[in-house]
C-alpha cells in the first residue's frame, strides 16, 4: 500500500521545549548552543564518512597560473537548467493543507497558481510532478496538468492527441531557458516514484507497489516496467528511510534517487533537534529584516539527513544510478497551537516571543517576509537540481536524456548559486591522439588512466530576492570522495577557495564524486546580528559520480 503523509506537523515534546529555554538565565544560552549543531553536523570534510582518510589535501592559497583544463560542459555549449523533481500540488491527499479538493473534488486553483507562479519566477525550467496515487490515480491526466489556456499555458500532445505535458506561460524574463516552465505528471509512491510519465500506468496496481527492503524483487520490477513503458523513469524517494537498503536499489531497476530530500530535513529537524532547530528559528519569526527569512533554511541544513547522501554513494560504487535532490514541497507545515489556552509558555515569551506568538496561533509558520515557511517559491529557492543539456536539445527532452546519463548537480542556492563549478574525467586518446573528454554519470575502465579534473564555483551569486550582495567573503572547501562498494568512503583531493582548478591520475576502482562545502561568512550582513549562523559549515555543492570499475 501507499505511505500517507499527514500534514507535517510541527509536533514535539513540549516539556522539552521549556526545559531547554530554561538552560540559560538569559535566555540567550540556548540560542547560541543552538548553533554549534551545524557546524558538527554539516562539516563534511571532516565528519562526512566513518572511514574518511585526508590522502591529498592541497591549499590553493598560493597564487598559480591556471592549469591547461579540459572544456567544461558550458565551454562545450551546454545548458544549465534548474529542475525540481519531487513536487506535490492540489491532486495529492496532504498537499495545500489538505485542502487540495473541495467538496466536489475540484483542485484548490489558488494553490496551483501559487506554484505555478512560483516556477516561473524561480526560473525552473522543467518540474517533475509527483502527487501522491491517492488523487492522482483518479484523475483524467490531462487534469494534472492544470491548465489554463487563456493565460497561454500550450498542452503537449502525441500523435492520437493525448495531452501528456505542459509549457506553463510565464511572464517575460521569467521561466526556463525557453522562457516557459514544462511540467510533466508523475506519482510518490512508497519509496517507489515515477517520474515524466506519458499518461497512466497501464496497471493501476503498480502505484500501490511499495519499494522496500521486503518487496518482492518480481513487484518492483514489474511497476519499473509499466513506469518506463509510459515514458518514465523510476526514481527513489526519501532514500534516506531504513526500511529500503542499498542493496535492494542496487539490483533494483531504479533510475535514479534522492541524495536529498527537504521534507526529510524537516522531519530530521522535528525529530532529533527540535528544540534546538525552534530556538534557531526564533529570529526569522519576526516582523522585519535582517534576517533574510529565506535564511531560515540554514537552522534545517544543520541536521541534513546524511543517510540519503551514504546511501547513494554506496549504491554508486556497485552500479550507476543518478542523484538528485527532491524538493517535497506540499506547502503542507502546521504548527501546532501549543501555547493557546495555558500559561506554560511564560518563561518562553520573554526570550522567544515571536515563537510563542506562533505556537499561540498555530497554523502556517510564517516568517520575516511574510510568507510561509514551507512556501513553493521558497523551497524552489532553496535547492534544485541543475541539469546540463546538449546543444541544440528541446528543454525537456534535453532534460530527460541528461538525468538519465547523470549531467546532474544538486545546488543549495540559499547559500548563492554556484556558477564554474565542474567535474570532469579526461582519458589518454588513440594511437596518441586528443585526449577524451568524460562527464559527470560516465562509467570508465579503471585501466583507462583517467585523469579527473575539479573545479571549485565562483564565490557565491546572490539568487532572487536575496538581501546580501557580496559572496567574496564566503570560504569555500572542495573534496574530491571515493565510494567503493560496500559504502567505505575516502578523501581523494581536497582544497580550498573559489573558481581553481586541480586535477588528480586515478586508477582505483570506484564511485567518484565532488563537494563543496561553504562557511557562508557572506551571510553575515543578512543575518540576526546575534547569529553564529555563518560560522558554520554547509554542503552547497554536489555532483553526480565518475565511476571507474
Amino acid at each position: 500500500m501507499n505511505r500517507r503523509h499527514a500534514p507535517l506537523a510541527l509536533a514535539f515534546c513540549f516539556a522539552s521545549l521549556v526545559a531547554l529555554s530554561a538552560c540559560s538565565s538569559d535566555g540567550g544560552g540556548s540560542a547560541d548552543t543552538a548553533t554549534t549543531a551545524p557546524d558538527a553536523d554539516t562539516t563534511t570534510a571532516d565528519d562526512d564518512a566513518d572511514t574518511a582518510v585526508a590522502a591529498d589535501t592541497i591549499a590553493a592559497d598560493t597564487a598559480e597560473p591556471e592549469p591547461p583544463h579540459p572544456l567544461t560542459l558550458e565551454e562545450r555549449g551546454y545548458t544549465e537548467v534548474r529542475t525540481i523533481v519531487h513536487l506535490h500540488s492540489a491532486f495529492s491527499h496532504d498537499g495545500c493543507d489538505e485542502m487540495g479538493l473541495d467538496e466536489d473534488g475540484k483542485p484548490n486553483w489558488t494553490c496551483v497558481r501559487r506554484m505555478k507562479a512560483a516556477l516561473c519566477a524561480e526560473h525552473i525550467g522543467v518540474a517533475f510532478m509527483t502527487d501522491h496515487p491517492a488523487h492522482m490515480r483518479e484523475q483524467a491526466f490531462e487534469d494534472l496538468l492544470y491548465a489554463e489556456p487563456e493565460t497561454g499555458d500550450a498542452l503537449l500532445r502525441d500523435d492520437d492527441g493525448n495531452a501528456w505535458g505542459i509549457h506553463f506561460h510565464c511572464p517575460a524574463g521569467q521561466g526556463g531557458p525557453d522562457g516557459t516552465v514544462v511540467l510533466v505528471p508523475g506519482f510518490e509512491g512508497t519509496h517507489t516514484m515515477g517520474i515524466g510519465l506519458r499518461r497512466h500506468l497501464s496497471d493501476p496496481a503498480h502505484y500501490g507497489t511499495d519499494m522496500l527492503t521486503e518487496t518482492a524483487a518480481a513487484d518492483i520490477q514489474a511497476a519499473a516496467d509499466d513506469i518506463h513503458g509510459v515514458g518514465g523513469m523510476l526514481t527513489v524517494a526519501h532514500s534516506e528511510q531504513t526500511e529500503l537498503d542499498a542493496a535492494t536499489i542496487i539490483t533494483s531497476p531504479a533510475d535514479a534517487m534522492e541524495l536529498y530530500n527537504f521534507h526529510a530535513n524537516f522531519n530530521t529537524v522535528l525529530g532529533t533537534d527540535i528544540g534546538a532547530a525552534l530556538f534557531l528559528l526564533e529570529p526569522f519569526l519576526g516582523q522585519s529584516a535582517p534576517p533574510d527569512a529565506d535564511l531560515a533554511a540554514l537552522a534545517m541544513l544543520g541536521t541534513y539527513p546524511d543517510a540519503a547522501l551514504t546511501k547513494w554513494r554506496t549504491v554508486s560504487a556497485s552500479r550507476p544510478i543518478t542523484a538528485f535532490a527532491g524538493s517535497d514541497v506540499h506547502e503542507n507545515v502546521l504548527l501546532p497551537a501549543l501555547c493557546a489556552d495555558t500559561d506554560a509558555c511564560d518563561s518562553l515569551a520573554e526570550s522567544y516571543p515571536n515563537l510563542v506568538d506562533a505556537l499561540k496561533v498555530g497554523g502556517n509558520l510564517h516568517l520575516t517576509d511574510g510568507e510561509r515557511i514551507d512556501a513553493y517559491a521558497r523551497v524552489f529557492r532553496w535547492v534544485a537540481n541543475r541539469v546540463w543539456i546538449a546543444p541544440g536539445t528541446d528543454q525537456l527532452a534535453g532534460v530527460e536524456a541528461a538525468f538519465r546519463a547523470g549531467r546532474v548537480n544538486v545546488i543549495f542556492g540559499v547559500l548563492g548559486d554556484a556558477p564554474g563549478v565542474a567535474f570532469l574525467a579526461e582519458t589518454p586518446g588513440e594511437d596518441g591522439g586528443d585526449a577524451v573528454v568524460h562527464d559527470m554519470g560516465e562509467t570508465l575502465p579503471a585501466a583507462a588512466g583517467a585523469t579527473l579534473w575539479v573545479r571549485s564555483p565562483d564565490a557565491p551569486v546572490p539568487g532572487r530576492l536575496a538581501s546580501w550582495t557580496d559572496g567574496a567573503p564566503a570560504e569555500l572547501t572542495t573534496t574530491l570522495w571515493r565510494t567503493v562498494a560496500g559504502g567505505e568512503t575516502t578523501q581523494v583531493l581536497q582544497f580550498t577557495g573559489p573558481a581553481t582548478w586541480r586535477s588528480v591520475a586515478v586508477t582505483e576502482v570506484g564511485s567518484y564524486h565532488v563537494e563543496v562545502t561553504v562557511v557562508p561568512k557572506h551571510l553575515a550582513p543578512a543575518l540576526d546580528a546575534g547569529s553564529t549562523l555563518d560560522e558554520a559549515s554547509f554542503r552547497w555543492v554536489e555532483t553526480n559520480a565518475i565511476r571507474l570499475e
